[in-house]
């Protein structure tokens, strides 16, 4: 069971601990911790920058000399990245602060790489941009990054100059992960590991506050659930949403979700994956319009079954299956 510290907190908001002192106790208590990871390993002082000019090198001719705005100060970058111009928030890291390997490479470059000014071509440079594998994360996470070149921030970030670019890109974070034993399916969700954190650091618990909002239509005029295999699965339950949006989830929301390991796809998506997480409850969304014949059937799949995958490639996944159990 992985759980992101900045999702405990969300419920048990008193938590002030270090990452040590969190697993060790957490630990003792009998939650035992296999180890955790933390988000921002190697970044060091990135922060937000603004391009406000951008000139040609004038001994290189793939290379563009800009003036950064970081807040504090404007300094001079020099970069070979083709996806940057004036007006882009993009993150900077400074002189003496260090990246993630890019691509993963963290073998050869286990401390990070540490960044110095210089001068390329004879012209100084005092920092560098960079790209969401330097900041040790991947497109898959941050779709919206270029696939070679600069991460720019979206125009809806709400970032400014001098920001802390590792916050606001939500990798200020810690993942503990944590042996949990059959007897205690009780922690197999956020909010079981965080009354577990509540009583370990005797803090207050704030569970989340649920309301829902219905009307008087029967959900049975909408869908129809067969299961028929009770054995396997006892309770299917379905409810009808109408009149729904579909976009971006909010950021928060995004930003667990990537600490979990699961990348953002829409709103309806990553509801129903926010909520598995967090109460343990599996969950799925359907347009209820592609439901064949307005029913829902529960069963074993069969040996040489086909299903598209939503992991937008339109690949066919064939199902082998066997059921000696």
């Amino acid at each position: 069971m992985n759980t992101p510290i900045s999702w405990m907190k969300a419920y048990v908001p008193d938590l002030d601990v270090d990452v040590q002192e969190f697993v060790d106790r957490m630990t003792l208590s009998g939650s035992h911790v296999e180890g955790y990871e933390k988000k921002d390993k190697n970044l060091e002082k990135i922060v937000v920058g603004k391009i406000e000019s951008m000139e040609k090198h004038p001994d290189a001719d793939k290379l563009v000399v800009c003036q950064v705005n970081i807040g504090a100060e404007t300094i001079q970058i020099v970069t070979g990245a083709k996806n940057v111009k004036v007006g882009d928030l993009i993150p900077v890291v400074l002189d003496g602060g260090k990246v993630a390997a890019a691509h993963g490479d963290d073998t050869e470059y286990p401390d990070g790489i540490k960044i110095k000014k210089g001068k390329l071509r004879g012209v100084e440079s005092n920092g560098m941009m960079c790209g969401i594998e330097e900041l040790g994360s991947s497109r898959d996470f941050y779709p919206e990054a270029p696939e070679d070149g600069v991460y720019v921030f979206l125009p809806d970030s709400g970032v400014k100059p001098g920001d802390d670019a590792v916050k606001a890109l939500g990798l200020d974070d810690v993942v503990v992960e944590y042996e949990i034993t059959s007897n205690r399916v009780d922690c197999f969700s956020m909010i079981g590991m965080a009354r577990e954190v509540a009583a370990t650091f005797d803090k207050p618990f704030y569970p989340p506050v649920v309301t829902v909002k219905e009307n008087d239509k029967d959900v049975n005029d909408f869908i129809k659930v067969t299961v028929k295999d009770n054995d396997l699965c006892t309770r299917y339950c379905a409810r009808v949403v109408e009149n729904i949006k579909i976009g971006p989830s909010p950021k928060w929301m995004q930003d667990r979700l990537k600490a979990m390991g699961i990348r953002s796809i829409n709103n309806l998506v990553d509801i129903t994956n926010y909520v598995m997480e967090e109460y343990g409850q599996p969950m799925h969304a359907y347009d209820l319009s592609t439901i064949a014949g307005g029913e829902i059937v529960v069963q074993r799949a069969q040996d040489g079954d086909t299903f598209v995958t939503l992991d937008g490639t339109g690949e066919k996944v064939r199902f082998r299956c066997s059921y000696d159990l």
